[in-house]
């Protein structure tokens, strides 16, 4: 009996796994983003901030066509920063989609060894007790035809 208990823990636990490693990759993947983010957010602000400060720095004609040349530097930086933040995303995404994948292939595996083995199981049982197998269908069938004979 412990033994059977035993057996059916592993394949529990065998059929769980890949539900632990997807959830592992969903949470590696909110941090990534999440770190994703705060530093995006981080890099705008320390930039719009500089740009404030250099916009209360205007003080002639000549500093605020100074400050004016530069906001085309300025925004190619966003730009570049932009960019690469959406390759970044696009990355850990692509990543995140190909391990999803890698699960996926490892449950189908695990689902279709476990119903072999049950299968196995079911067979050899069926081996062991003989012609018991075939008098419980046959009682199976006796029974079904009369129960519905009944409810007829």
């Amino acid at each position: 009996m412990q033994d059977q208990l035993n057996k059916t823990m592993q394949q529990f636990q065998k059929m769980m796994e890949p539900s632990r490693k997807l959830n592992a990759l969903f949470l590696e993947h909110a941090e990534k983003v999440a770190h994703l983010n705060l530093e995006a957010a981080r890099s705008y602000t320390d930039l719009a901030m500089e740009q404030m400060r250099k916009a209360m720095e205007v003080r002639d004609p000549e500093s605020f066509q100074t400050y004016l040349n530069d906001q085309g530097k300025v925004v190619q930086t966003m730009s570049n920063k932009l960019t690469e933040n959406a390759s970044t995303l696009a990355d850990i995404s692509k990543n995140m989609g190909e391990e999803v994948q890698k699960i996926a292939q490892e449950n189908v595996t695990v689902l279709t060894e476990t119903m072999q083995g049950q299968a196995e199981k079911a067979t050899a049982k069926g081996r062991s007790s003989g012609g018991s197998s075939s008098a419980s269908a046959s009682g199976s069938t006796a029974s079904g035809g009369s129960s519905s004979k009944k409810s007829a």
